[in-house]
């Protein structure tokens, strides 16, 4: 749901807590959006279930977290699998905001607008709602996160060498050495294009369409706080 920008800026700030080892963590924090070319999709790298309805949105899927706890209980103890954990969380936490205090909804519980920052609702075209969603809740996430970068309050992983060593604690083996490769060097490189700041983001700065800066700035220091804490957790388990 939110951008690698933010993801990374989350991951960033809850191991200054966490003290993992960054690398990995900041790697594992990526896993989830997975390439193509990998033998699984994105919805299921993610645990989403059909079964599993979001209790105030039934139209929408949730992240079966407990499925994803259970499958890695034995490699809880590897930073690279935390991280992915930590995804898995901040996407959930970002879509109950989303689904609880922006999407509008019909006595059918049919998602039929979205309430922008200025409180006025924008109707949705049911059957073209999907492309209509991501296009207003992506933009502020990514925006968000063009600002999080260019503030250098990122760190990316390059240690490509160290997250080939682990991948293999992945299910699945969705992950290879040249996806490893393919996505470090991509960070490396592309990425700094992906959020360069257009003139117009610029001037406008923090112009979003769906949230206030101050709404955004509150939801990432509230789930880096929920990272924390449910990492912690874990570790108690382990321990």
């Amino acid at each position: 749901m939110p951008s690698w920008s933010v993801h990374l800026a989350i991951a960033k700030k809850a191991n200054k807590e966490l003290k993992l080892n960054e690398e990995l963590f900041l790697y594992g924090n990526l896993i989830p959006d997975v390439d193509k070319g990998t033998p699984i999709t994105r919805y299921e790298a993610h645990y989403y279930n059909e079964n599993l309805p979001f209790p105030t949105v039934p139209q929408e899927k949730m992240i079966d977290i407990n499925k994803f706890l259970n499958t890695y209980k034995n490699k809880l103890n590897n930073p690279l699998i935390l991280g992915y954990y930590a995804h898995l969380l901040t996407d959930l936490f970002y879509n109950e905001k989303i689904y609880t205090t922006k999407w509008v909804q019909d006595d059918d519980n049919n998602i039929v607008g979205i309430k922008l920052k200025n409180n006025k609702v924008l109707k949705i075209d049911i059957e073209d709602k999907k492309r209509l969603k991501r296009k207003y809740k992506h933009y502020d996430f990514e925006l968000y996160g063009k600002y999080l970068f260019n503030d250098n309050l990122i760190t990316i992983p390059t240690d490509d060498k160290l997250i080939k060593k682990n991948i293999n604690d992945l299910y699945g083996n969705f992950l290879n050495d040249d996806l490893v490769e393919y996505r470090i060097n991509y960070l490396k490189n592309e990425f700094a294009k992906f959020n360069k700041l257009s003139l117009k983001e610029k001037l406008f700065k923090h112009n979003y369409k769906v949230f206030t800066k101050n709404e955004l700035d509150e939801l990432m220091d509230n789930c880096v706080n929920m990272v924390i804490k449910k990492i912690n957790e874990v570790y108690k388990n382990i321990i």
